[in-house]
């Protein structure tokens, strides 16, 4: 990819958001949008057509992180890589269900979260 990848970051938490804003930024990603719940979320992808959304499971208001990522993959096919806490056994198989691009388990670290990147590139340019 020659240009940035462009990511939005679905995030509750807003402090959590800028530091997953930041990191990204520093490796080198073009982050076009923070969305605390799932309707915004849906407006920043209507409005900015990223290539990768960065999703916790957890969010403002009545619908979680892995229905969203379902809708933005139905609606505008952009994939999700999942950073959350919650890795009980059905909340996996709810995530598995959205054909994710990656998982990184909270708390993370930037090579973590460098590494679950790249391979999202990777497995975005193989098609």
């Amino acid at each position: 990819m020659s240009q940035p990848l462009r990511v939005m970051i679905v995030e509750d938490d807003a402090l959590v958001a800028l530091g997953v804003r930041i990191a990204v930024q520093d490796l080198g990603y073009e982050v076009v949008g923070l969305a605390a719940s799932e309707p915004e979320a849906i407006r920043i992808a209507a409005d900015t057509r990223p290539q990768l959304a960065l999703m916790d499971i957890r969010l403002r208001g009545p619908v979680d992180g892995i229905d969203t990522a379902r809708r933005l993959k139905s609606e505008f096919n952009i994939r999700s890589v999942f950073l959350s806490a919650y890795t009980d056994e059905q909340t996996m198989a709810r995530v598995a269900g959205t054909y994710p691009l990656g998982f990184v388990q909270k708390p993370y670290s930037a090579a973590q979260l460098k590494a679950a990147l790249d391979l999202a590139v990777r497995r975005l340019t193989a098609g």
